[in-house]
């Protein structure tokens, strides 16, 4: 049975989102760039986050996988999995859908636009850019579903658009870098922006030479500290040969055991969800505030140049009425286009014909003669 959150707070959520939406900021100011994209992000995380988890509490906990290039998303998807369901490496860079594989009992929950209403649903086959590939499998337990994501750092932008929304659309990420990239800079401005959000934050440190673990894992544990992400939880996959494309079961056991013990206990998972849920209800003010703060500067911007239009026009107005009361108007251009008009002879040759035409029909009138041809 589903349970819904308080109306107030859904329909506060609902008239937020309407109105980010409307909102424009067409002017070219500094910072204006920035701001379309928090306003972006905001629409997004409200439509696929929020309001459908707020809906539905007790919907599974959606875990999306993210990282970089190469770090071994799919990988580490398939073989938990235990089959390959996401094509690791040879499709990119090429423009991805992105593969969500739950139990068979929780697929229901993914088969409608609950979530990510903007991306079509796809079963028992590969998706088309653009849409969700849907996976059922029994290596999965009920209650958590995993989804691999887009490459955050892809070459083409809309991968790296998907990436960020379906992490927004997060219950939890599961953050996959490696032994040798973990410094970079690219993930570091995703692992800050789900400290800012309050996203559940799980790390895994893929292929990780036995020699250097310890060293390695201690210096991103100092860095994730750093950044306050002391709460995210740190899994080490050691470097290994694949068996068929997936990670040997020696080499997945601290991931697996991680989710095992996730799975099982149900409070966990609330908690995780809960936790996720409060962060970004609590990030939301900060974030409409620097919207809000660019949409006034927008508003002034935009008041500053429709005053100085009116100035503009005001000012030239009253020198063109200055202009005809001194009589200066007919003088420079003016006078100068008069006489070329003149000198040209145009002006008197059609004064001339007039005064013809009106001298013959006046002729004719007294004597009766037709007007000459």
């Amino acid at each position: 049975m589903s349970v819904t959150a308080p109306g107030t707070l859904t329909e506060g959520l609902e008239r937020l989102r309407a109105a980010l939406t409307a909102l424009e900021l067409g002017l070219a100011l500094p910072g204006a760039d920035a701001a379309q994209h928090a306003r972006d992000e905001l629409v997004a995380q409200i439509g696929d986050y929020l309001l459908p988890r707020l809906r539905q509490m007790d919907a599974p906990l959606l875990m999306v996988v993210g990282g970089s290039t190469g770090a071994g998303k799919s990988t580490l998807v398939n073989s938990l999995v235990g089959t390959v369901v996401s094509p690791a490496g040879v499709l990119r860079p090429t423009t991805r859908a992105p593969v969500l594989a739950a139990n068979p009992g929780d697929v229901r929950w993914y088969e409608d636009d609950r979530i990510l209403p903007g991306l079509p649903r796809t079963t028992g086959g590969a998706a088309a850019p653009g849409g969700l590939q849907i996976v059922a499998t029994p290596s999965l337990p009920n209650g958590l579903a995993l989804l691999d994501s887009p490459d955050i750092d892809s070459v083409l932008a809309e991968n790296r658009e998907l990436a960020g929304q379906l992490l927004a659309a997060a219950d939890a990420w599961l953050f996959v870098t490696t032994a040798a990239r973990y410094a970079d800079a690219v993930p570091w401005e995703y692992l800050r922006a789900a400290r800012d959000r309050g996203t559940a934050l799980s790390v895994v440190l893929n292929r990780v030479p036995a020699d250097a673990e310890e060293e390695v894992r201690r210096h991103l544990r100092s860095m994730l500290d750093e950044q306050g992400l002391d709460g995210a939880e740190l899994l080490v996959v050691p470097e290994t040969r694949l068996d068929a494309e997936l990670l040997p079961a020696e080499a997945l056991s601290p991931v697996r055991a991680w989710l095992d013990s996730l799975s099982a206990d149900s409070h966990a998972r609330a908690s995780l969800v809960r936790r996720t849920l409060d962060g970004a209800l609590a990030s939301l003010p900060g974030r409409v505030d620097a919207v809000e703060t660019a949409a006034e500067e927008q508003l002034a911007a935009a008041a500053e140049l429709r005053s100085d239009v009116e100035q503009a026009y005001v000012a030239a107005l009253d020198e063109v009425d200055a202009a005809l009361r001194n009589g200066s108007l007919l003088r420079g251009e003016v006078l100068a286009r008069w006489h070329e008009v003149v000198g040209t002879g145009d002006l008197m040759r059609a004064l001339e014909s007039r005064v013809g035409w009106l001298r013959d029909r006046l002729r004719s009138a007294i004597t009766g003669r037709p007007p000459a041809q």
